[in-house]
This record gives structure tokens, sequence and C-alpha cells, in this order.
């Protein structure tokens, strides 16, 4: 692995902060503000203008809207918008959808899709989990079932992300209940403004609303929508989760190193009783074991994306990517309101005003993010076995 980031990359970055400095981010209206991924709020207005500048799909082929640019570039695009927190929340899912008709698309659907996605004309979510079978996709109960040119599916999904404010969902829906679980499921591009299809919005414990649950109802589906070989979707689904997993978190180190150099100027300019917070011994531990760990967890998100630069797939890789990344937000969003401690409640500094509400809610909603997308102890389990070769019991 080479840590070098070459002289195209290098300059792409610095294409990209230039871009930040010139059209803030902060200064496009989103409709789901930033939960603390890493990657930042869910803003149309911002996808559309990234979808303009091409940076949608740098790394696609040419022919379907793409750069034609390598996987390393996205990634350096995408982790320099993350330090900016500028909104790339909307087309992470489409992202994986994307991923998924590259691999497995036909070439109708490709040409269909893929250009409206690099253009941010469309965008999606991924329906997978279900009230009973959150992890477990084995259980998926959604029906689809035959009806001459169309599929009829019946069923529910729930905390689909941003299934609300997209005009498309990935629905995974079982299309043969007689034949083995893993083998009798499918996938289907699913237009949720089709008659039967209802969205509706799920409020967290933090207040966000970017959480969904979909029922479908009798809704029709043209064949030329499956996605893949029929009954062969759950091996296209844990691809394009893999790389879901490894997008959804390798950004968080970008994000969090902002964090931390606020938390870092809070305490160089508060004092205490007459004394800097920076006297405090264990606080500056604290600090400095964060610095640390992010620094570890972006050398684990260069390897993956590395990995990913040299073509090889990801598999327990984005595991540990996503596990790591979900806890290190964890102990960073407890410290930060340590750092804070009660008195910032009753400050009315406005300076500090927005620190206080940003590690408020990383505190509330980090503790949700280990679940979601596959629960830490699921990424452990494929660790073990997948990584280290250990046996399932």
């Amino acid at each position: 692995m080479d840590f070098r980031f070459s002289e195209q990359e290098e300059k792409l970055r610095l294409q990209v902060r230039q871009f930040c400095e010139e059209e803030p981010p902060e200064s496009f209206p989103c409709e789901i503000e930033d939960e603390g991924y890493g990657f930042g709020g869910w803003s149309r207005a911002f996808t559309t203008r990234l979808g303009q500048k091409g940076w949608l799909s740098i790394s696609w082929p040419q022919e379907y809207g793409g750069m034609g640019r390598t996987v390393m570039e996205r990634f350096v695009v995408a982790e320099e918008l993350a330090y900016h927190r500028a909104p790339q929340y909307g087309h992470l899912f489409g992202d994986a959808v994307a991923a998924g008709l590259l691999t497995h698309g036909t070439e109708a659907q490709k040409k269909d899709f893929l250009p409206k996605l690099a253009r941010a004309e469309i965008l999606f979510s991924t329906g997978l989990s279900e009230p009973g079978a959150g992890s477990d996709l084995l259980n998926t109960a959604t029906r689809a079932i035959k009806s001459g040119d169309d599929y009829i599916l019946n069923g529910q999904k729930i905390w689909p992300t941003g299934a609300h404010l997209a005009e498309w969902s990935l629905i995974l829906a079982r299309t043969d209940p007689e034949a083995p679980k893993s083998r009798g499921l499918s996938t289907f591009l699913v237009d949720v403004r089709s008659p039967g299809v209802t969205v509706n919005p799920i409020i967290d414990m933090a207040g966000a609303e970017s959480f969904t649950e979909i029922f479908l109802e009798d809704v029709r589906v043209p064949r030329e929508n499956l996605l893949g070989q029929e009954n062969r979707g759950l091996p296209l689904v844990f691809e394009c989760l893999e790389g879901d997993r490894f997008w959804g978190r390798c950004l968080r180190h970008a994000g969090s190193r902002k964090d931390l150099e606020e938390l870092v100027e809070y305490t160089t300019q508060t004092r205490y009783n007459g004394r800097s917070l920076l006297d405090d011994q264990v606080l500056r531990d604290q600090l400095a074991e964060i610095a640390i760990e992010l620094e570890v967890s972006r050398m684990i998100n260069y390897k993956a994306a590395w990995l990913m630069n040299q073509g090889a797939s990801l598999s327990w890789e984005s595991s540990v990517v996503k596990t790591f990344a979900d806890e290190l937000g964890q102990r960073i969003a407890a410290i930060g309101l340590q750092v804070l401690g009660p008195e910032i409640q009753l400050q009315d500094d406005p300076k500090w005003a927005a620190l206080r509400k940003r590690f408020t809610f990383l505190y509330n909603f980090n503790r949700g993010l280990s679940l979601a997308g596959g629960t830490s102890e699921i990424q452990r389990n494929t660790i073990a076995m997948r990584g280290l070769g250990l046996p399932r019991s």
C-alpha cells in the first residue's frame, strides 16, 4: 500500500477545497441536517451541484455519465468535502445502487438510471430491513409475485434513510417462498411515487427525520426493473452493503477531525475559576487519545480505499471500517459533552452555541449508528469468520 497520494489526486483535492471556499457548503439548504456519520447532511441542491461538476459519478465509466477516473479520486473528493461538512448524504444510497447496476444491471438499466443518478435527477434509498427482519435479511417477508410483464409487491420496509426525499428505492423481496431462504430473494428498482407505495418519516430520539418506513400494497413493478437474476438478489445486496458500509463510514475521520479541532479551540479559549481548561491533564489526555484514534481510523479507511482502487472487492474490511468509526464516534460525542460540561447549557455565548448543539445531538444520535447498516455484533462476526478465519461455533 502506497500512503502517498498521486499528483493528480492532490490536484483534485485542491480543486475541491477551492470549491468549498467559493461555494460554502453551509450556504446550501438541507432537508436533513448533519447526523454525524461523517459525510454531512442531505441537500438536494448541493447534490445537484456535485452532479454538475461530475463528482457524483467520478469513477463510473464515461458511457454511463461518469468521468472514468479512479476509486481513490472518488475517495479524495468525498474526504475533502467531509472535512468541510459538505452535505453529501443525498447521493450515498444512490452510490450503492449504482454499484449494483454497474455489476448486475442490464444495458438498458445502466443507460436509463446511471446518467440520471450522475446528474442528481433522481435519488435512491434502499429498502432492505423489515420489522421482523433487521440484520437477518434471510427472513425477508415482502413478497413479489409475477403478473404478466410485472411483479406485484406487498410488504413493509423499515429504517430506509431518506426514502421520503428520494424518487426510487432498491427493494428486496421474496420471489420464491419454496426455495431455500438464501435463494428465493430478488431485488427491484421501485419508483416510490407508484400507486400503492406509502412512505412515512420516523422521528428518532434525537429529533431527526431521516429514517422512514415504506408500505407496499399491490405495487406493480415492471419486469425490466428486476435488478440482477430472479432469486439471486441476496448476493447482490451483500455486495452493495459492503460498499455502502465503507462509503457510509469511511469519511467519519474527516468530519470528526473538524469536531476535534473545535473542541481544542474551545479548551484553549475557556477558563474556569481563573484556570484554562488546558491545565486539566486528564482532559488533555482524552483529547490526545481521540486524535490518535482518528489517525487509526484514517489509516483503516485509506487501506480499504486502496484495495478498492486496485480492483479488489471489500468483505470484512468494510466491517472493520464501520465498527471502528461507529464506536469512535460515540466516544468522541461522550468526551465532547464532558469537555463542554453542564455549564455550557447555562452560557449565552453565541460563539459556542453551535458546538453545544452539535455535540448534544451527536451524543443522542450516535447511539444508533452502531445498529444502522448492521449491528457491531454482526460486524464482529463477519470480521471473525471472514477476516480471521475463526469457526462459526
